[in-house]
């Protein structure tokens, strides 16, 4: 079977999927969980109305202490 351009080694979603492949996850689910992330990716673009930045980098998540 034929690999899709986006998981190919040098493809945009290859680590995504060699990190899941690595867990142990099987091939196929692993495939499934690449075309979910590009859709809600997608999704937030038309959303949006923005661009794609490709090496987006989350911010840290910051640990709110509760007043108690």
């Amino acid at each position: 079977m034929r690999q899709s351009k986006m998981i190919r080694k040098n493809g945009i979603m290859y680590d995504y999927y060699a990190r899941l492949t690595g867990r142990g996850m099987e091939r196929m689910r692993a495939l499934i969980a690449v075309s979910r992330k590009l859709l809600r990716i997608i999704y937030a673009i038309v959303r949006d109305n923005s661009n794609y930045v490709g090496q987006y980098q989350t911010p840290e998540r910051r640990v709110i202490k509760m007043a108690a």
